[in-house]
């Protein structure tokens, strides 16, 4: 990601069930059968054929039949342009016309329109084709559907034209495939039948091909898969992951639940992932040799994203997503005692650091929101803004309550409500942080956070194992526009007086190579070193993209402390 960059999608993963769980008292939802036919050539002729036939839908003329947004939050999709996708029923062929939907941040949503009442069934016909990459591809989110070792990975979201009625619909997925190939859903392996909305078709993982899994056997309730051999050991991994999520889920009493991780590699430079419905898939790049270690944070970030969502708009709640996110990855990995003491210390300092040199970091939420897709660095703040304000509310709820109650208190009512299906908004958060701390600190708190205010760890946070020091911080300062690191590699908005433009560097220039951004960003003494292309001749410039210190701060050991007292 963009180390991690994940929509929260979480409220999603409530919404799927096992067909004999639903339907009861009330009228059964409609059927959709859907069957996936992989062809893997490895050229431009693979694709992924889709068939989806609604029961009886009973359509009338103009009404709408599919959608599937053009592009998502900067991923390309399938698009489906002309007539590749097509519908018929009992009459024969149906005619489709074309439109846009209202754009939305995320990206703008093509839909299809039938042209005549419908009669029975209702079939719609495509073929997916896999997105081409390489390594000038941006970074991003994992929704697009590639092909890999003969293979196809990707989310619903990327390919997948689901129905504009929101369903429910009972579900039942099948496979055609060629010899030697699983095919895999988040829900499940092979052919699933379970009852869920179009949004869980759309945001949720498919992979087809001769994958493999850990454990080697299918079954069970946790299951890992991959295409390409990776530079890990995918095993390790596999156990570290299956471990951490049973050690999740029974905190957020989910014991029944099943779940599936998907890996990919890319060509460009960086890892990330995106967590949707009961799954997440992680990407990674080979050359950069990642390990199971340096892997494991990723993936639990990806997983905790699994249970703790909030009602709202992306904009105005990612700061819990996204913060419980990162709160939950590293303390439950610390509870389930498979993160030494000194990694936490250093994670710790790492997210402070990364909080208090993010250019955006005094923006109000709403004004980051704006920012958010397209400048992946104002993407990071929900991250640490989130983060440091769930530390800060515990420390708050754990003085108040003279240690009886914590974060954790707050965080799973919120979401048990959403379980029984009653409203687990901002409004409810505020109301069970009032419960705690009292009315007043809890809305000047959130406020100040919501606002862009400076976040400022309490004294008493993580004490007595940790005290809390000043730590200056340097703001990270590409100097010209983030998205000119784009599929286009053009600058633009180049800043005047910046490192870049004292550098060399110049409106117009082609971006030929980048170094890592997301480890000189990460890292404030480590240059970012581009090579350029300007009028027909290469040159490389070396720059260090960073502003004048400002105030931040990091923890330290306390060493008269034992380990004992130490939690997280």
């Amino acid at each position: 990601m963009i180390r991690g960059l994940v929509l929260a999608f979480a409220a999603v993963l409530a919404l799927a069930a096992p067909a004999a769980a639903q339907g009861q008292g009330q009228g059964q939802p409609p059927h959709l059968t859907l069957t996936l036919s992989p062809h893997a050539t490895g050229g431009a002729d693979s694709y992924l054929g889709v068939r989806m036939v609604l029961e009886h839908p009973g359509f009338k003329a103009g009404e709408g039949l599919v959608h599937l947004p053009l592009t998502l939050v900067g991923i390309p999709t399938a698009r489906y342009d002309g007539e590749a996708l097509t519908a018929r029923d009992a009459e024969g062929p149906i005619p489709l016309s074309q439109s846009e939907e209202p754009p939305t941040p995320q990206g703008v949503y093509r839909r299809w329109s039938v042209g005549r009442a419908t009669v029975g069934d209702v079939i719609i016909s495509f073929h997916a084709p896999p997105r081409h990459i390489t390594a000038a591809t941006n970074n991003g989110p994992l929704f697009d559907l590639r092909e890999e070792a003969r293979a196809f990975l990707g989310a619903g979201v990327g390919f997948m034209a689901t129905p504009v009625r929101p369903g429910p619909w009972r579900v039942h997925l099948s496979w055609e495939l060629p010899p030697g190939s699983v095919g895999v859903w988040s829900l499940g392996e092979g052919i699933v039948d379970t009852v869920a909305p179009s949004e869980v078709l759309a945001f949720s993982y498919y992979a087809a091909g001769p994958l493999k899994r850990y454990p080697a056997a299918a079954g069970g309730h946790f299951s890992f898969y991959w295409a390409s051999d990776p530079p890990f050991d995918p095993a390790d991994l596999g156990q570290r992951v299956r471990a951490l999520y049973d050690y999740m889920a029974n905190f957020f009493d989910d014991k029944a639940s099943s779940y599936r991780v998907f890996a990919r590699g890319n060509p460009y430079l960086g890892t990330g992932g995106t967590s949707l419905a009961h799954s997440f898939m992680f990407g990674y790049h080979a050359p950069s040799k990642p390990t199971a270690d340096s892997l494991q944070l990723l993936v639990a970030h990806e997983m905790a994203h699994t249970w703790p969502a909030m009602q709202g708009e992306h904009g105005d709640t990612a700061w819990y997503s996204e913060g419980t996110a990162e709160y939950y990855s590293l303390a439950l990995y610390w509870r389930a005692g498979a993160i030494p003491l000194e990694k936490v210390i250093k994670t710790l300092n790492e997210r402070a650091d990364a909080y208090y040199s993010n250019p955006y970091r005094g923006l109000t939420n709403p004004q980051v929101a704006e920012k958010f897709w397209s400048d992946p660095v104002a993407q990071t703040v929900p991250y640490g803004r989130g983060w440091l304000y769930l530390v800060q509310t515990d420390t708050e709820i754990r003085q108040a309550s003279k240690g009886a109650h914590s974060l954790d208190d707050v965080v799973k009512e919120l979401r048990r409500r959403q379980v029984v299906g009653k409203p687990y908004g901002i409004a409810q958060w505020l109301e069970l942080v009032s419960g705690e701390i009292g009315p007043a600190k809890a809305k000047a708190g959130y406020d100040h956070m919501v606002s862009g205010g400076l976040l400022t760890p309490l004294d008493a946070a993580f004490a007595p194992c940790l005290s809390v020091e000043p730590h200056p911080a340097k703001p990270f300062e590409l100097g010209f526009a983030r998205r000119s690191l784009n599929d286009d590699r053009v600058v633009r908005d180049l800043v005047s007086g910046s490192a870049a433009e004292k550098a060399g560097v110049r409106d117009g220039d082609v971006i030929v190579e980048v170094s890592d951004v997301n480890k000189v960003r990460a890292d404030e003494t480590l240059p970012i070193v581009l090579t350029l292309r300007r009028d027909g001749s290469q040159q490389t410039v070396s720059y260090l993209p960073r502003g004048a210190a400002i105030g931040g701060y990091r923890w330290v050991r306390n060493t008269k402390a034992p380990d004992s007292v130490c939690r997280f």
